[in-house]
């Protein structure tokens, strides 16, 4: 007999002008960031010169889930390019600010304003 089990997550990605925009919903954990790690650095980056995030959906992001980010921003840096991170959960801004990722990340409080950002590598974070 198979139990039926609801996934705590999902990911969708689209794109609008020159993004890349990764959703993240529910509970972003080392169950959901761990095999998903390949969603979220797909071939399509190379397309885009920026990246959004987008984490207003999120419940709940670990270490995990944070590790996963924190490896996009790398990537994305190393190509010069950027990670734009959504956040509008203020436990989640809390967590950033206590781990000192809105010093890697550049933070919006939305997907517009993240959008209307295109000003490119030069504001890329020091890591």
């Amino acid at each position: 007999m198979s139990e039926q089990y609801e996934l705590p997550y999902a990911i969708r990605r689209w794109t609008a002008q020159q993004f890349l925009v990764i959703e993240l919903h529910g509970e972003i954990d080392i169950l959901a960031a761990a095999p998903n790690s390949d969603l979220l650095a797909g071939q399509d980056l190379d397309q885009h010169p920026d990246v959004v995030i987008d984490l207003t959906a999120v419940t709940f992001i670990d270490c995990s889930g944070l590790g996963a980010l924190c490896q996009l921003a790398n990537r994305l840096r190393r190509r010069g390019r950027l990670l734009r991170v959504v956040v509008t959960n203020p436990f989640t801004l809390k967590l950033l600010r206590a781990t000192r990722l809105t010093e890697v990340f550049l933070i919006h409080d939305s997907v517009s304003d993240a959008l209307s950002h295109s000003d490119g590598a030069a504001e890329v974070p020091a890591s």
